[in-house]
């Protein structure tokens, strides 16, 4: 990476040739930067903010709110008593709705993002054994790992104000008609006892192979390695895990309820 400096020297001519220290405002220091991907995406968390702050944003400001989402989701709590029903039956302690945030804060020269943001949902996936992330991806209802995520908020960013870069922050929503289904909405076979649902956000489309070859060049036979980002392209990545215990019907903890009618 390659960075250049432009100061400025107008307001400093005079002063110089006099042999007098000049000294130039932070303002007139631009920084311009080779770096094709120079911040990388990250999950945040909502900030509290008071009246006040968001008087000031002009009634509220574009940043993430709070998720209320713990990442160990304790089955003894009752909130998180979640249960494998039959295909007849839904379970009546669905998760309610989440929202998760992610930040990139690549811009363009007008504000808007410089970087689309994808998402992956992967079940049980253990990245010390090597499998590729792809066998792993599941909830497509809720997170579709080909669906670029929206921005959280379309309203005006006070850089002056917030005193932090724009972050351009994005929606990864966990909810389909206000509730989430870890047990029975994973697309695939969930079996009782403890789990592991990781998000993964990246700031680059998933890598792309001939699966015959490897290469990654254009072709009829590459396909898209969804949960793998593609590091060759400059993509950064960011994962978020949470632990989630599924209960059998029958259980003294499980309620399977009739499905709504149609």
């Amino acid at each position: 990476m390659s960075t250049a400096l432009r100061l400025g020297l107008p307001l400093c001519a005079g002063v110089l040739g006099l042999g007098v220290a000049c000294l130039i405002p932070d303002q007139l220091i631009v920084v311009e930067s080779s770096d094709q991907n120079p911040s990388a995406v990250r999950f945040v968390e909502g900030i509290p903010l008071g009246e006040v702050a968001n008087d000031a944003c002009g009634g509220e400001c574009p940043m993430a709110t709070a998720t209320a989402l713990p990442y160990f989701l304790n089955p003894e709590d009752p909130a998180y008593q979640f249960c494998i029903c039959s295909e007849d039956l839904q379970d009546a302690g669905q998760l309610p709705g989440a929202f998760l945030y992610a930040e990139d804060q690549d811009a363009n020269n007008d504000g808007s993002p410089a970087d689309l943001l994808y998402a992956a949902a992967l079940l049980d996936w253990d990245p010390t054994t090597g499998d590729p992330a792809t066998e792993y991806v599941a909830y497509r209802s809720y997170v579709d790992p080909q669906k670029e995520l929206q921005l959280a908020s379309a309203g005006a960013y006070q850089t002056l104000i917030i005193k932090r870069p724009r972050p351009n922050v994005r929606t990864i929503p966990l909810s389909f008609n206000s509730t989430f289904d870890l047990c029975n909405g994973a697309g695939r076979v969930v079996g009782p006892g403890l789990h592991t649902l990781a998000i993964m956000v990246t700031d680059r489309p998933w890598t792309v192979r001939d699966p015959e070859t490897g290469d990654s060049s254009d072709s009829e036979s590459t396909v898209t390695l969804e949960g793998v980002p593609d590091i060759a392209a400059g993509a950064t990545y960011d994962i978020q895990s949470y632990v989630f215990n599924c209960y059998v019907e029958g259980d003294e903890q499980c309620g399977c309820e009739d499905l709504p009618e149609p």
